[in-house]
């Protein structure tokens, strides 16, 4: 662990009761953690220098005699709910007036994972795919199918989300946030732009916004859509969004594996108590797990999950992560905490705030001495609160009135107004993906015979 990853966890005791003391009131350890605070400068002490602080203000040597035993604040108790029966997924219940709610299929495509997936896979190949204006569109080419496999599920409402450019609130919480990763290619970079227009023009429903990432987008409008009586579908490799799984949420991993896919097993043939799925529906529609997967897409849910990690509610899956870390996101983990530990952890203790409670009764020494210590304590809260994909944006521009639940439905965007016919040529002529536009006037056609 890079020793400017978490130095504030490391700083003296003394040091951190005199930033205390000049930030705000009611400033928490958290909020110094974040480096959120102004700073009150020392002239009101009548100096920088120690010794002339101790003469000329009281404050600062009553400071300096209790900073020997100061200890920061840690949050409170928070000892751990098991899932409630009425969860649905992504932190939301069950409505009350669900029965009385329309329902639907809500898809929610985590574009940019879609993009580098495309990229990456496509630099192992031998050569792109060029147009007959030399532009490369083997991303755009990939892209476009798997938009097309998803409209080919019937969902009533779709969204793709991306990144928005420059940094975010997690940027701000922990300075080296992501900060492992090399520089994006430029190729890549120029392709980013021409699959979001694209995506644009073949008029699906778009989202991104400033200073969030794609993940916090696909949480809010999750938990929206669960409390609207919708079901949700996330696209995506990513394993973050294990922790927005439940009865009613549900993760579609393109190539990705379960359980009952590495059997061969059909979801038709599975039993109805299985977190929400029914004979013959695949949880979400007519669908059934064969056909998810030739198009490339695997489902993972609620009971994949709880099968994978020894019976976890899905919503642990943020403490174990931030006990873990993730060396993708640059997030550091607690210190002698690996997979296998962690799971044993939450399921004795619940959560982060359980085991540190109860790190002096854990067996293993150096997982003991992580987790007692105010250094691993502090670290685990902090990687928990980067982990965690935000379910509650306040965001307006993805909340009511300016994005309805409504504004995601496919209805009178696939097909659009003209059939079909606009997309399809700028598909086939401007782009020269034939395949594709002939998928998408399929897709148009089979849309506009379906009942409104």
């Amino acid at each position: 662990m890079a020793a400017r990853v978490l130095a504030y966890h490391a700083a003296p005791a003394p040091r951190l009761a005199r930033a205390a003391a000049r930030a705000r009131p009611g400033a928490t350890f958290g909020d110094l953690a974040r480096n959120r605070l102004p700073l009150a400068p020392f002239s009101s002490c009548g100096g920088r220098r120690r010794n002339s602080m101790l003469a000329l203000c009281p404050e600062a040597l009553k400071e300096e005699e209790a900073s020997a035993s100061y200890a920061p604040p840690t949050p409170p108790p928070r000892p751990y709910v098991p899932q409630r029966d009425d969860y649905a997924g992504a932190g939301a219940l069950i409505p009350p007036d669900d029965a009385s709610l329309p329902g639907g299929h809500v898809v929610l495509v985590d574009g940019m994972s879609m993009i580098f997936r495309s990229f990456y896979g496509w630099k192992n190949r031998a050569e792109p795919l060029l147009n007959s204006k030399g532009e490369d569109v083997s991303v755009q080419y990939s892209v476009a199918h798997a938009i097309l496999g998803v409209l080919e599920l019937e969902p009533t409402h779709l969204a793709v989300c991306f990144d928005a450019k420059g940094k975010t609130f997690r940027h701000e919480m922990f300075t080296d946030y992501k900060a492992n990763r090399p520089p994006t290619p430029p190729e890549l970079k120029e392709t980013i732009p021409r699959v979001i227009e694209m995506v644009r023009r073949m008029g699906v429903p778009l989202l991104m916004t400033s200073g969030v990432e794609a993940d916090d987008i696909i949480g809010t409008v999750a938990r929206r859509s669960v409390l609207r009586g919708l079901h949700v579908s996330v696209v995506s490799p990513d394993k973050d969004f294990f922790q927005l799984l439940g009865p009613r949420v549900r993760q579609l991993r393109p190539n990705g594996r379960n359980g009952d896919a590495s059997k061969g097993a059909d979801y038709d043939e599975q039993s109805v108590n299985d977190g929400g799925m029914t004979p013959g529906t695949n949880g979400f529609g007519p669908h059934g797990f064969r056909e998810l997967s030739a198009r490339g897409l695997v489902p993972y849910t609620e009971r994949d999950f709880r099968a994978e990690f020894g019976g976890l509610d899905p919503a642990q899956f943020v403490d174990l992560l931030a006990m873990v870390g993730d060396s993708s996101d640059n997030i550091p983990g607690v210190e002698g905490i690996g997979p296998k530990t962690a799971p044993k952890l939450l399921g004795e203790y619940g959560n982060i705030e359980g085991a540190v409670a109860n790190a002096m009764n854990i067996r293993n020494k150096r997982v003991r001495e992580s987790l007692g210590s105010e250094r691993g304590a502090a670290t685990a809260h902090l990687c928990r609160s980067l982990v965690k994909i935000r379910t509650a944006l306040s965001d307006p521009t993805i909340n009511e009135p300016a994005l309805p639940i409504d504004a995601l439905m496919l209805t009178g965007k696939v097909p659009p107004a003209d059939g079909g016919k606009g997309v399809g040529e700028y598909l086939e002529r401007e782009l020269e993906i034939g395949s594709a536009a002939d998928r998408w006037r399929e897709a148009c056609f089979a849309a506009s015979r379906r009942p409104v």
